[in-house]
């Protein structure tokens, strides 16, 4: 059977994933790829041109809000169930592939992912900086639209409000990829607690 660039990045994520950066081999890469040396050469050069196209499809990617949520529209409490739905979904896809072992959550595999990135990903520190403002610029439009429509108080900052769903979101990620991972009901029931302070 044919091997395709989909099932090789695939492969090699899951190999990044359990083995990091520095340890994975091109030899480890081919293996999980069912190729030799000379296959895997065939799409890739070298070893950190595998790692930047794998990044490039399960960091940068999978996480473009885009990808994961609708556009705000619509109240600001819609907004925040079809959020949540992208996590919820962006976590299935990735607990797929991302094999550990005993009760370490998979979160954890890939906040370390994440930071195996921003360190041998050259210029990942403005592409995690973008995607880090796309998302913002979701939130402070979703709470600029509550605010004008009335479901939302007046008076409130959009951009700080923004940076408060956003922050929740990360800092939860944080904390329980050391526990058991993240909870996406514990991050609604977050958001909504948030939500239920902002309301008019």
């Amino acid at each position: 059977m044919k091997t395709n660039r989909d099932e090789i990045l695939r492969n090699c994520f899951t190999v990044f994933v359990s083995k990091n950066y520095e340890k994975a081999t091109i030899t480890e890469l081919s293996r999980a790829c069912g190729l030799s040396r000379m296959g895997i050469h065939h799409y890739f050069p070298n070893k950190q041109s595998v790692f930047m196209a794998v990044a490039d499809r399960y960091v940068f990617e999978i996480q473009t809000p885009e990808n994961k949520f609708t556009p705000a529209e619509g109240t600001l409490a819609e907004f925040i169930e079809r959020y949540i739905d992208g996590v919820r979904q962006t976590m299935a896809q990735l607990l797929v592939l991302c094999k550990g072992g005993g009760d370490v959550a998979l979160n954890i595999y890939y906040l370390n992912f994440m930071m195996q990135v921003r360190q041998y990903y050259p210029g990942a520190d403005l592409k995690f900086r973008a995607l880090m403002r796309q998302t913002q610029r979701h939130w402070q439009q979703a709470v600029e639209n509550a605010v004008r429509s009335g479901e939302l108080r007046p008076g409130l900052d959009p951009v700080r409000i923004a940076e408060f769903f956003h922050q929740i979101h990360f800092g939860l990620s944080f904390e329980q990829a050391f526990l058991t991972g993240l909870d996406a009901d514990h991050l609604a029931r977050q958001f909504h607690s948030l939500y239920e302070l902002l309301r008019n």
